[in-house]
């Protein structure tokens, strides 16, 4: 996966592989294996990044502007006017990597939550699902 940059450097896609099961390994596990010649690129404006269970030294945070705590946790405002909004204020966070970890399903309302953020933050007019 890599990102698609315009002239001026904003994302303008998302460039994907397609991979299929190969054969399993010894434990019995099949692990993806590259299609070749099956790279795409998927049309975008925005891309919303996910990280995994546990929070990880993210160095990219601070010179982004984004405060952390001290044990590594994004610091996201959840009862402001742009819930989950960090401290550089184009940046949402939500889930593991802003209260550690959690269920499964408080990470995706949280996802939702910050996904409205985003949307009122960008003016932009939709129905509130939640």
């Amino acid at each position: 996966m890599a990102l698609e940059l315009n002239e001026q450097g904003h994302v303008c896609g998302i460039r994907f592989l397609r991979t299929r099961l190969g054969e399993p390994d010894a434990q019995g596990r099949r692990r993806p294996v590259p299609i070749e010649g099956s790279e795409f690129v998927m049309p975008a404006d925005a891309v919303i990044m996910a990280f995994g269970f546990n929070p990880h030294g993210m160095p990219w945070l601070e010179s982004h502007g984004v405060t952390v705590d001290k044990w590594g946790r994004i610091i996201a405002d959840v009862e402001s006017q742009y819930r989950y909004q960090t401290t550089n204020p184009k940046i949402f966070a939500g889930g593991d990597a802003v209260r550690g970890a959690d269920l499964v399903v408080t990470a995706m309302a949280e996802g939702r939550h910050a996904a409205q953020g985003i949307i009122d933050w960008l003016g932009v007019k939709s129905v509130k699902s939640h």
